[in-house]
């Protein structure tokens, strides 16, 4: 019997033993759980009030400021020649797509329309005792085909007849007079109105309304371009760019260095002449000297000016790294290098000379290339 309550007693207490155990590990588990949670938590909270700061350095370099212009391209000159000016015959020979000078722009009554380099446009038959300067002109035309003249310039004597008769006989051209009819004699030969025209630079691309074989001369609407170009640059601002550099692109990706030049009129398209807009264009338009022939038809529609720069080895860092006190004035922030406590960072002073691009040129008291700054969130 005794064993028996003895046997009872030590199965209770082995029960009780292992609950308390039970417990205690329970107990435990759930400590550690929260020490874990709340790690967690306070790691979060740590992230959120002290966000890594973004760092950059300072650098040299030129900062520049530009400005967008509009580029336009037109012919350096073009010639609407009146259709009296051909006469009334009929065309016997339509114009090339191109003209070069000596060149024959079309045949009226078979009787060829020759083209030749000079400013001042034909007005006038021309014959001995002619002066002015379009007979120069005729001479240096003349000269340039390798005729020699004698006569003083601008006078059409008998120097000039003869020239004149030889590159007639040379090309296979009837011997004319001033009027038009066949010459008798190499002195009286001239050059009427309707033989010949006068571009201002050549070669000369030719408008489709100049002529088709059977048309009346007195109907054609003949207009001739100059192939050289002008090139011009429109701009809003009001600051005079006279004189200030730009980069000017092609198609193929080339970048073309160029100054602004003298201010010029107004470039513009046929639409606006024919809406009769020609005073609507307020912008200020500046001719470009110097473009290479080679790009002029390549350019493409806008180009940049650099309207301020600061020198090419200027310090320099991203705008965001420019702080301000309350009372205006500019500085930035460097990391601090020690490891200690104190103050994280140090301010430095900054005059900002130019901010453009994203970059602002400083200069101040301890400033050097390489020095780390933290920009603004």
């Amino acid at each position: 019997m005794g064993d028996m309550k003895q046997r009872a007693r030590a199965s209770v207490l082995i029960t009780v033993t292992s609950v308390v155990t039970a417990l205690l590990i329970a107990v435990a588990s759930v400590g550690v759980l929260v020490f874990i949670g709340v790690g967690n938590f306070g790691a979060t909270q740590a992230t959120d009030e002290a966000p890594v700061d973004v760092i950059a350095s300072v650098d040299t370099g030129s900062v520049q400021k530009t400005l967008s212009v509009e580029v336009r391209t037109t012919p350096l000159s073009t010639l609407d020649i009146p259709s009296a000016q051909f006469g009334s015959g009929i065309v016997t020979g339509v114009a090339p797509a191109t003209v070069d000078d000596g060149g024959v722009l079309l045949s009226v009554s078979e009787q060829p329309v020759i083209v030749m380099q000079g400013a001042l446009p034909a007005y006038r038959n021309l014959s001995e005792g002619a002066e002015g300067g379009d007979v120069a002109q005729l001479q240096e035309y003349l000269r340039r085909t390798g005729l020699t003249i004698n006569d003083k310039a601008g006078l059409f004597g008998p120097s000039t007849a003869g020239a004149l008769f030889e590159h007639y006989k040379s090309r296979s051209f009837a011997v004319v007079t001033a009027d038009g009819a066949r010459a008798e004699s190499w002195r009286d030969t001239g050059l009427p109105l309707s033989r010949y025209v006068f571009v201002a630079s050549t070669p000369v691309t030719v408008g489709t309304g100049c002529g088709r074989v059977g048309q009346t001369a007195d109907s054609l609407k003949c207009v001739l371009s100059s192939q050289g170009v002008a090139v011009a640059v429109a701009s809003d601002a009001d600051q005079d760019l006279a004189g200030l550099p730009l980069t000017l692109s092609t198609s193929s990706g080339a970048e073309i260095p160029a100054t602004i030049g003298d201010p010029t009129t107004p470039i513009l398209d046929v639409s606006d002449e024919d809406e009769g807009n020609e005073t609507s264009d307020t912008r200020r338009w500046y001719a470009l000297n110097g473009v290479p022939a080679e790009a002029q038809g390549d350019l493409g529609e806008t180009a940049e000016v650099v309207v301020e720069s600061s020198p090419e080895d200027a310090l320099r860092v991203p705008s965001t790294a420019i702080r301000e006190t309350a009372e205006g004035a500019t500085f930035i922030r460097e990391p601090s290098s020690g490891s200690g406590k104190g103050d994280p960072y140090r301010d430095h002073p900054v005059e900002v000379t130019l901010c453009a691009g994203g970059y602002c040129a400083v200069s101040g008291e301890g400033i050097v290339d390489g020095m780390k700054v933290i920009l603004l969130g």
